[in-house]
């Protein structure tokens, strides 16, 4: 039997996440912050442009839909659109067997069962306004910085600690839809934190340590501050449980 192509299987991951978000087994858009612990999320085998990745997941989600309507329907109707969407996605799965050189990916060794794609410089995605990322993560932190030093605590617990330092990050900072409140409870390293994630003119979103101006650092990704402790694998968007105190 011939070895499916690196294409062919990045395929194959696409179209089954398409068809788990269209039966509402996953209630997430692709893209979310959550994607990131997903084992189908192509972003985590390929390194490409946002846009091409946008085109390959729409041509995965024409797959889905015929393959869904072939399973469900025998109706003569629906067998004629099951046709058309089939040839439809044969169409884009010869496309898909470019997308090795598109995504300048290398497939492995036969003998591995990783692939370590070919790094290409960031394109900034055409949808996201551009804006000075950095500056204005630097301006929102010493907002913050000043509101902790006034023991600021938004939930009336009697503490000021990170729950204030995210709540406040979140309030503060000026693009609402680019703006995350993240918890990681990692009982492995003794984890349990609130922080903020911020999306990047890249399409990228990033971890950022809110109380990071407040405690001295000249530096705000999480990473940075908190290393091997921190594993982002951990993280999960729990923006909605504090807009409550957002205010």
């Amino acid at each position: 039997m011939e070895k499916p192509s690196f294409s062919s299987t990045l395929y194959d991951c696409a179209t089954e996440c398409a068809l788990r978000r269209q039966k509402r087994k996953c209630k997430e858009n692709f893209g979310n912050l959550n994607c990131n612990n997903c084992r189908l999320n192509v972003n985590r085998y390929i390194d490409a442009d946002p846009r091409h990745v946008e085109l390959f997941m729409l041509q995965a989600e024409t797959r889905a839909y015929g393959l869904r309507s072939k399973s469900n329907s025998h109706h003569p109707v629906f067998a004629f659109l099951v046709v058309a969407c089939l040839v439809i996605a044969g169409l884009f799965y010869w496309d898909a067997q470019k997308l090795d050189e598109r995504f300048n990916v290398q497939p492995q060794p036969a003998n591995t069962t990783t692939v370590t794609p070919v790094v290409a410089p960031p394109t900034p995605a055409p949808q996201l306004r551009q804006i000075n990322v950095s500056a204005h993560i630097w301006d929102t932190l010493r907002i913050v910085s000043r509101e902790l030093t006034n023991n600021i605590d938004v939930n009336n617990d009697g503490l000021t600690n990170c729950i204030d330092s995210a709540v406040r990050f979140y309030y503060h900072f000026p693009y609402k839809d680019r703006v995350s409140i993240i918890v990681n409870y990692n009982t492995n390293t003794n984890m349990h934190h609130l922080f903020n994630a911020v999306l990047y003119n890249d399409g990228v979103w990033r971890a950022i340590e809110p109380q990071a101006h407040w405690k001295g650092h000249n530096v705000y990704y999480m990473r940075d501050i908190w290393g091997g402790q921190y594993d982002a694998n951990k993280n999960r968007v729990v923006t909605n449980d504090y807009l409550r105190f957002v205010k």
